[in-house]
């Protein structure tokens, strides 16, 4: 093992542990937003849409919170350990009405794929008008 990597270890581990932290307190304080204000979504959606706004604002910037998050997204599968258990204690249930609960997962996970594909596809056209506004403005700034 070279130098390098024994010490770029400890910095990732405290890098991950700092945007971990960071993606913690901003759920904590949606979880209060959600309370406070009596709102139907969770504190989870109040948050996600916390950090977005924050991202698009430039008041946070990606690498503050892409260690953690990518952290989060390489073990999700440890999150599901307690449906799959969960899936194996109503086994009668799902021989009985499994058909159901299974198409309504692939509905539910189509309509999701689908307004994710389309908030791709939006944020994107989104981002060009932005990116040909900016430039527009920077050459008539020029031109003065």
């Amino acid at each position: 093992m070279s130098t390098s990597s024994r010490s770029s270890k400890p910095i990732y581990i405290a890098q991950v542990v700092l945007q971990l932290s960071l993606l913690i307190l901003i759920w904590w304080l949606s979880s209060l937003i959600q309370q406070a204000l009596d709102l139907p979504v969770s504190a989870g959606v109040i948050g996600l849409l916390l950090v977005f706004m924050a991202l698009l604002s430039g008041l946070f910037k990606l690498q503050w919170i892409k260690t953690g998050s990518d952290f989060i997204l390489g073990e999700l599968v440890l999150l599901f350990i307690p449906c799959v258990v969960g899936i194996i204690k109503y086994k009668d249930l799902l021989l009985t009405q499994g058909w159901q609960l299974i198409l309504s997962v692939v509905i539910g996970t189509f309509c999701v794929m689908l307004a994710t594909a389309y908030s791709v596809y939006f944020g994107f056209k989104l981002e060009a008008r932005l990116k040909h506004k900016s430039q527009s403005r920077h050459l008539l700034e020029q031109g003065k």
